[in-house]
């Protein structure tokens, strides 16, 4: 089971790769841009963001591919669809394929083919008020700093706590919620998407959410086998990845892993279409 398991895995990896070669060559041939490119920037600190995003983005994938599991594939998929968000702090999308960091949009690449998505890629959301952009971005800075703080924080105390023992962590921020990683990781990665001020962002956005929640619903099983019923009581008084106060009688959700990620999925659904209804009609198409 483990090999077939491995087999999978691999499979996962190599038809993404397989699929963004496919799709960058389809559409510009075998040859690279030139590095030196045409290149407008939609902020003057778009460079600082792309750079502090690649490097949260490796310090969160790294122990992902530690032990890169079957669950694992799932957050790797939701990784390759959200990468791109990182440089959408330049303007606008299509013009970065006169430079080879155009080469980072290739998951999005396919989609460009529709004017459907080309308008959610490449359209910029103008709010009706311009103060509310400084404000937006405000908070987008500090969900970034918030999660980034949040998620090498936890990384630390977890890392700390397998080396002196192995033994369930239920202390420091493991105390309050069970998977304090993830959760500083959708924070960091909705400032950057808050940041780029595109529709196509918050959806990729979504999509990781999803992607993480099925990660962590996966991993629980293997704490469960490990754990056994102490991990199962550290369960009942201790919420899942957002901090909120546990209702002291269990529902059915609570204890049904499959509703649960039907529940999921069904709130991934609803929650694209909810975010594309109220944020197309602020969009300016630049292309």
């Amino acid at each position: 089971m483990r090999l077939t398991f491995r087999k999978y895995e691999l499979l996962v990896v190599f038809t993404i790769i397989a699929f963004m070669v496919y799709a960058w060559v389809s559409r510009f041939g075998f040859s690279l841009p030139s590095s030196e490119g045409y290149m407008t920037f939609f902020r003057g600190d778009a460079w600082l963001l792309v750079f502090l995003g690649l490097i949260a983005t490796a310090s969160a994938l790294f122990p992902l591919f530690l032990e890169f599991k079957l669950s694992k594939s799932v957050a790797f998929i939701g990784w390759v669809f959200y990468f791109p968000v990182l440089f959408n702090t330049l303007i606008p999308m299509f013009i970065l394929f006169f430079s080879v960091i155009g080469v980072f949009y290739t998951p999005w690449l396919m989609l460009m083919e529709s004017d459907f998505a080309n308008r959610m890629i490449n359209g910029i959301i103008r709010p009706p008020d311009e103060s509310i952009r400084s404000v937006v971005d405000v908070l987008g800075y500090m969900l970034i700093a918030i999660g980034l703080l949040l998620y090498s924080l936890s990384l630390y105390q977890l890392l700390s706590h397998t080396g002196r023992r192995r033994e369930l962590l239920t202390k420091g921020l493991y105390g309050v919620i069970r998977h304090p990683q993830y959760f500083g990781i959708l924070l960091w990665t909705f400032g950057f998407a808050v940041l780029g001020w595109r529709l196509i962002n918050y959806l990729m956005w979504l999509t990781l959410c999803y992607s993480y929640l099925l990660l962590a619903e996966y991993e629980e099983v293997e704490l469960e086998k490990t754990f056994g019923q102490d991990y199962l009581q550290y369960k009942s008084r201790v919420p899942f990845i957002i901090p909120y106060p546990k209702p002291k009688c269990r529902s059915r959700m609570a204890s049904d892993r499959k509703l649960r990620i039907l529940a999921y999925t069904l709130m991934y659904i609803v929650s694209l279409v909810i975010c594309y209804h109220v944020l197309d009609p602020l969009i300016v198409v630049y292309r």
